[in-house]
């Protein structure tokens, strides 16, 4: 597309240019504004840790924990909604995050006005309905974020999330046994629910992270990281909150305030980065993000585990023993599972190295295999072995392409499959030999299964509109009278196969005469061939007595290993 200036308006085209420059100049120092105040309010909170505040810290502790505090809330909260503004609300989990974040927003304001007012804060509150609010709207952000990806997870992928969710909630019901014991010795209130909300949420928001992050084939973004860390950061100072409240040992403006300070700037920044590059949340990602997702869920089953021997030595909370029994049995599934999907890749590696890729028959190597079961049979009943070849298939590929000759080829396997019965071995051989073995076949079955199939492959096959006529030669040899073992047959049928092409006529038995005289046939052409390199060839010419004008020309091969007189007789030479 050309641009305005291009299209002869460069004073509109400037128009434009100059309120985006300046959307990105207020964007961009927005966000380094709130790297300074999340930086600025960490250095006061840790000078004032190690004691280096001012003497009169009066004014000190209102700039720190009233400005600086609300500070870091609500530029944070600028920066997302500044993002909703530039892409609107059609990504839902940008929406929710920022919600989020306004909540903690208010929660906080509402604290630091009332604190200042009256110096103390009754609980519950309605700060804490804002604080809470943040973790539903956190835990929705995730769930939209992933919701592309729930349909049609396998139930092995929802095991392992089901893990390494699991998992992590054992491990952080462990460190807060103290706050649920402490929150639990209280009668029934809103003070005690609540009280024990924000643990429970706390677990949710670290179980769901954890889930997501035992999801394989899932990519969350480029910018994932940050609200991963966000997060976790967030949920650490909870922990490390609730722990010191139940210990009585929290105090207010510590640099623990800093977690929560910085757990919110970084959610802020991956809402203004996803924004920024338009970019959708989660992105289809290669499969190596299954060695990750293993490594979640691997550390998940240790964990539980790990909670399990700690409570045989120590008083553990209810909750953590159970999340942790929970977490082995689902890993137990797991494991049966995927034991179960290694044996169903075993068995189809099995019928892929016994199947033919193109037709889907047996290949050579299922008839070998189920050929010689049958063979060893004591019983020993009779069998037959047919061989075939299709006739004249090299024309088929040379004038119509090999395309229409492996149709060729998937048509008459079919049509195959429909003449024998179905306890008979059909395997294809590779090109266009096929073979069937007969069960409880003799001569007269062999003979009439070939007729049949001879005159089944000369019906007329269509590919692509074209109607192709084929034959077949078919070569027969007989179990056990013609070999003891398959390979025998195999060897047999194979001639018969091409003393039936030879003769044309569609099939025909082993003859143990022609595979003697096959065998002669060969042993003549290597003498020959060795008499011609060793200059053992003796020729001669003859008139012939019929007509003296004819000459005859005869050659003779001595066979002896030592030289004989030419003159000997045909015992000792062969003639050619």
């Amino acid at each position: 597309m050309s641009s305005l200036g291009g299209l002869g308006h460069p004073e509109l085209a400037r128009g434009c240019q100059e309120p985006l420059r300046t959307h990105t100049a207020f964007r961009t120092g927005l966000v380094w504004a709130m790297g300074l105040v999340v930086v600025t309010f960490t250095g006061s909170l840790a000078l004032r840790g190690v004691g280096w505040s001012p003497a009169s810290g009066g004014w000190y502790s209102v700039i720190v924990d009233q400005w600086l505090a609300l500070l870091t809330d609500w530029v944070p909260v600028a920066v997302c909604w500044l993002a909703i503004w530039r892409v609107g609300f059609r990504h839902w989990e940008i929406l929710f995050v920022a919600a989020a974040v306004l909540a903690q927003a208010t929660g906080d304001t509402y604290y630091v006005v009332m604190m200042g007012a009256d110096g103390s804060l009754p609980f519950p509150s309605p700060a804490d309905a804002a604080y809470l609010s943040f973790y539903p709207l956190m835990l929705a952000a995730l769930v939209v974020a992933v919701r592309h990806h729930m349909r049609g997870l396998a139930s092995s992928v929802w095991l392992d999330s089901a893990v390494g969710s699991l998992g992590a909630a054992s491990v952080l019901a462990v460190l807060l046994s103290p706050v649920l014991a402490s929150a639990a010795m209280g009668s029934l209130s809103v003070a005690t629910v609540l009280a024990v909300a924000y643990p429970m949420f706390d677990m949710l928001l670290v179980a769901a992270i954890a889930g997501i992050a035992a999801l394989q084939g899932m990519n969350m973004g480029s910018r994932w990281g940050l609200l991963v860390s966000g997060l976790l950061v967030f949920a650490a100072a909870d922990v490390v909150y609730a722990l010191q409240v139940a210990d009585n040992t929290y105090v207010a403006g510590t640099p623990l305030d800093a977690g929560w300070a910085i757990a919110i700037a970084l959610m802020a920044m991956w809402v203004d980065g996803t924004a920024r590059r338009n970019e959708p949340a989660v992105q289809e990602t290669r499969s190596t993000t299954g060695a990750a997702a293993l490594a979640v869920s691997t550390l998940a089953t240790a964990a539980g585990l790990g909670v399990l021997v700690v409570s045989s030595r120590t008083q553990l909370s209810i909750l953590a023993v159970a999340l942790a029994t929970v977490t082995l049995i689902a890993a137990t599934a797991r494991s049966q599972l995927a034991f179960r999907l290694l044996a169903r890749m075993a068995d189809l590696r099995r019928a892929a190295a016994i199947t033919d890729d193109l037709t889907g028959l047996p290949n050579r190597r299922a008839l070998y295999a189920e050929g010689c079961a049958l063979l060893v049979d004591p019983r020993r009943r009779r069998r037959a072995l047919l061989m075939m070849d299709l006739d004249k298939f090299k024309e088929v590929n040379d004038s119509l392409g090999h395309y229409a000759g492996d149709l060729l080829l998937v048509r008459v396997g079919a049509r195959l499959r429909e003449h024998v019965r179905a306890d008979d071995v059909l395997a294809r051989l590779g090109g266009d030999e096929f073979a069937v073995l007969l069960q409880d076949a003799g001569h007269d079955e062999a003979a009439d299964v070939a007729a049949m199939l001879c005159a089944a492959l000369a019906e007329s096959f269509v590919l692509d509109g074209v109607s192709l006529r084929s034959s077949v030669s078919i070569g027969v040899a007989l179990f056990p009278d013609d070999g003891a073992d398959l390979s025998a047959l195999l060897r047999k049928a194979d001639i018969a196969m091409y003393m039936a092409k030879v003769s044309g006529n569609g099939y025909c038995f082993c003859d143990d005469a022609e595979d003697a005289n096959g065998a002669t046939r060969l042993q003549t052409v290597e003498e020959l061939r060795t008499a011609l390199t060793s200059d053992e060839l003796v020729g001669a010419l003859v008139v012939s007595p019929r007509d003296p004008s004819v000459v005859e020309g005869e050659a003779q091969c001595r066979r002896g290993r030592s030289r004989v007189d030419p003159s000997s007789g045909p015992g000792e030479a062969g003639t050619a």
